[in-house]
């Protein structure tokens, strides 16, 4: 009995372990940044709102906006969605990942939930449902992330592959999905690198704002450290942008690379780190041709790359079908890779949305269709011209070497055939003189013996 139960508890020992090692240090950082905001304004006001801005910051890491007064705060920290969801993986998976145990432990966990929704000051701009529905997400997300490896399913699944789809098939499949990740975490670095030269060239803009509204050393470093939980939902605006999608602070500002518009922002210092437009037309075509280069790039890699299909021309091999199944696979790699990019995109960029207020600030983020086409579009047609590119140069080079074998054997036809005449018009020569001569001998009346050769030379 007690067997049984050790699964449903090691779930509820899982839940209430991943909310404490979250929300301690998570609380800490709050009442540091309202202890600081209190020393410099001089008020011991804020410190009593620790408790509940910890409750509302939890809930906004898990997609649930709040509205304070004029103040509504509804994008997602990502950083610390990521950082939950991990958190939840490894608990599972140092305590049970027995569907019992993850039962048990989505039970507590919207418990949790109900406790967290209790005493804020805030008003949350979901409902409660939803609230819940969102929460259970990010709990089956961690939980799956550390069950799914182990799970006997994942085994038959394995095993129906194999049985059922060629090895050929199932590389193809490998390939494709790698690409795509490969291409994503390429345009991810190349967003980190975008919010880098950002903050570079912004810097004294920001240190401006912060001397209009009066911040401490104190409050410039812990809004520095709050706005990294904001870092990834900046990276993808930042892929927007650079991209050509563009990117927008609701009706307040909106930022291209053709133009860049501001009117009346929120008084935030990270604003101030948004880019102006690019002037010159060449750096601007320049970097919209980045994602197409990744592509281009890493298509070439993938194709001749060991990891990937290895293509090779072989010195003595001039078979054409076998030449066009060896791309017949690649193209089916890149189009699953194009699948791929354009799904994670489209799912991608609207967790980087939201909103900071009910009018003119209703949206904030990217538009989710352009987005998606400026990256994963561009991406696309690179994987299919570096495949397009590879295909045409072995063919010319498949046409050229089956054209010197075929000049070749028409060569060694042609110099074979006057050998073979001079042959037999010669032996038929070389037989007559024997018959003739030996006739002639018998006239002489010579008894000598006599040999021929195979050429029919007479030796006496």
């Amino acid at each position: 009995m007690e067997k049984r139960l050790v699964p449903w508890i090691k779930g509820i020992a899982a839940a209430v372990a991943a909310m404490l090692i979250y929300a301690v240090p998570l609380g800490l950082m709050t009442a540091l940044v309202l202890l600081v905001a209190a020393m410099e304004e001089g008020s011991n006001v804020l410190s009593a709102q620790t408790v509940p801005l910890s409750k509302a910051v939890i809930l906004l890491s898990e997609g649930v906006g709040f509205q304070g007064g004029s103040i509504v705060m509804g994008v997602t920290p990502l950083l610390l969605t990521i950082l939950l969801i991990a958190l939840i993986r490894t608990v599972c998976t140092k305590t049970s990942t027995d569907p019992r145990a993850f039962v048990s432990g989505a039970v507590v966990w919207l418990l949790l939930q109900h406790v967290l929704m209790s005493g804020l000051h805030v008003r949350l701009e979901d409902s409660t449902g939803v609230v819940m529905g969102k929460a259970l997400l990010i709990y089956t997300l961690g939980y799956l992330l550390a069950a799914v490896p182990h799970m006997p399913l994942l085994g038959v699944t394995k095993n129906y592959i194999r049985r059922y789809a060629s090895a050929p098939v199932r590389h193809s499949i490998r390939v494709g999905v790698r690409t795509a990740l490969i291409l994503l975490a390429g345009v991810a670095l190349v967003g980190l690198g975008t919010v880098i030269v950002w903050i570079t060239l912004g810097h004294h803009q920001m240190s401006a704002w912060f001397d209009a509204l009066h911040m401490q050393t104190g409050s410039r470093v812990l809004m520095c450290v709050i706005g990294l939980a904001w870092l990834p939902n900046v990276c993808l605006w930042a892929i927007s942008w650079l991209f050509g999608a563009g990117f927008s602070i609701g009706e307040a500002a909106n930022y291209t690379l053709w133009s860049s518009t501001t009117q009346d922002l929120p008084p935030l210092p990270l604003f101030a780190l948004f880019p102006q437009a690019i002037d010159h037309d060449a750096l601007r075509t320049a970097v919209m041709l980045i994602p197409l280069g990744l592509g281009i790039a890493v298509g070439l890699s993938m194709l001749f790359a060991r990891s990937g299909f290895h293509i090779r021309l072989k010195q003595d091999s001039l078979d054409m079908r076998s030449l066009l199944m060896d791309f017949a696979y690649p193209a089916g790699a890149f189009c699953i890779s194009a699948a791929v990019l354009s799904i994670v995109n489209a799912i991608v960029f609207p967790l980087a949305n939201g909103s900071l207020g009910s009018h003119r600030l209703a949206h904030v983020g990217v538009d989710v269709r352009q987005a998606t086409n400026a990256v994963a579009r561009p991406c696309s047609i690179g994987l299919f011209i570096a495949w397009g590119a590879v295909l045409v140069i072995t063919a010319v080079v498949f046409t050229v070497r089956w054209g010197m074998a075929r000049h070749a054997a028409d060569s060694h036809s042609s110099s074979a055939k006057p050998l073979g005449e001079d042959q037999v018009t010669e032996k038929p020569e070389s037989t007559h003189r024997v018959v003739n001569s030996t006739p002639q001998k018998e006239k002489q009346g010579d008894d000598e013996p006599t040999a021929t050769t195979g050429l029919g030379v007479r030796i006496p």
